[in-house]
């Protein structure tokens, strides 16, 4: 149920400010602090962005949902609870049905350094994006992409055989679908409830990032790990600003937070891939079994990959996108170009990735024009 605009302020007792009046701004993020898609995209950003700007764009972070709920982060951005915002697009469907076309696309490249590339520049810069953006009186700032998409399951689950029928948590979308296409049973749940579904058998697997074993505690109840890659999730985005509030914004105040941003987009996949790697080395030495996808598994992933895309249109038209087939199109040819722009580039550079991201997707803006229209 959505709350009306005036209640929604009423109940959180905030209004909108302008920037010229406010002291602090509030940004919100559902998940925790400890979070590699909290502590440095919110906590260490809002303090280089305080800090160069002398105090006048201070934002206080809220985190673990204790200003907005998932559902709610959309709405609660526009009607200006928060300044700032992640959003996760699978729970709007229907407000930003071409944000979530191309975040369903994540089996077309699961690496996550070219998918956050990708999806930033095509959610700044592509026309229908940007149009959505504004309808909904946002102003997209950048996007964000997890590490690759594994089952994390209380039982083995090693090959096809072994999914039918096991109750597997996901994402939505496409990965419901997915689930369906090998004969599991999609659970459609936040990622804050995989523990308990887990713990109490509601579940058999959870389908998510491997940093989830030690961010969610999922090792606690995970007996084994299948690294079949499920995609990876980037709908939405990681920054997202409300439209009243950036446009009272100087262009040098936008300036600097193009700059925090490329820099943390960069950042928040050297630690979020750095988290996996340290998550899963501490779940095997704790006996966590890790299992290969065997090729019938392979097979039907490749299968489900090709034959979903015109699920994607078809459900796209549904809900009043124009011309789906060319978004996508446009949306590939983002994602080709950063899959040869990162060619070679070390993934844990995060200076190097970061001035990658600042030269080829930041720096092309107009800061006295972006978002303002």
């Amino acid at each position: 149920m959505k709350l009306s605009k005036p209640l929604f302020a009423a109940v959180l007792g905030l209004t909108l400010t302008a920037p010229a009046i406010a002291a602090e701004y509030n940004a919100n993020h559902f998940f925790s602090e400890r979070h590699s898609m909290v502590r440095g995209p919110y906590v260490d950003w809002a303090q280089r962005v305080a800090e160069r700007t002398n105090g006048e764009v201070t934002f206080r972070v809220f985190s673990a949902g204790s200003l907005l709920p998932p559902a709610a982060s959309l709405q609660g951005l526009r009607d200006g609870v928060a300044q700032v915002s992640y959003h996760a697009g699978t729970y709007t469907p229907a407000e930003l049905p071409i944000a979530n076309l191309i975040g369903n696309m994540a089996f077309y490249n699961t690496d996550p350094m070219v998918m956050a590339f990708a999806s930033t520049e095509f959610g700044l810069t592509n026309p229908a994006a940007l149009q959505e953006w504004s309808k909904n009186g946002i102003v997209f700032g950048g996007g964000y992409s997890t590490s690759q998409y594994f089952m994390m399951c209380n039982k083995p689950v090693e090959t096809l055989a072994d999914v039918a029928g096991k109750r597997l948590r996901m994402a939505g979308g496409a990965w419901t679908r997915f689930a369906e296409h090998i004969g599991a049973v999609p659970v459609s749940i936040p990622s804050s409830e995989m523990y308990t579904g887990l713990d109490t058998g509601s579940l058999d697997c959870a389908v998510a990032a491997a940093d989830a074993l030690d961010s969610f505690s999922l090792k606690d109840v995970v007996t084994s790990m299948n690294t079949l890659e499920i995609g990876n999730y980037y709908a939405g985005f990681e920054w997202g600003y409300n439209k009243g509030f950036w446009q009272g914004l100087t262009a040098d105040q936008r300036d600097v937070l193009f700059d925090e941003m490329a820099y943390e987009l960069a950042n928040h996949r050297v630690e979020f891939d750095a988290d996996v790697t340290k998550a899963v080395s501490s779940a095997t030495d704790g006996g966590m079994k890790i299992f290969e996808p065997d090729a019938a598994l392979q097979q039907a992933l490749a299968e489900f990959v090709v034959a979903d895309e015109a699920a994607l249109i078809e459900n796209a038209k549904r809900r009043g996108v124009e011309n789906p087939e060319q978004i996508l199109t446009e949306f590939k040819a983002v994602v080709d170009r950063w899959a040869e722009l990162l060619e070679g580039v070390d993934r844990t550079d995060t200076d190097a990735l970061a001035e990658l991201a600042k030269t080829e997707i930041y720096d092309p803006l107009d800061a006295e024009t972006y978002g303002t229209n």
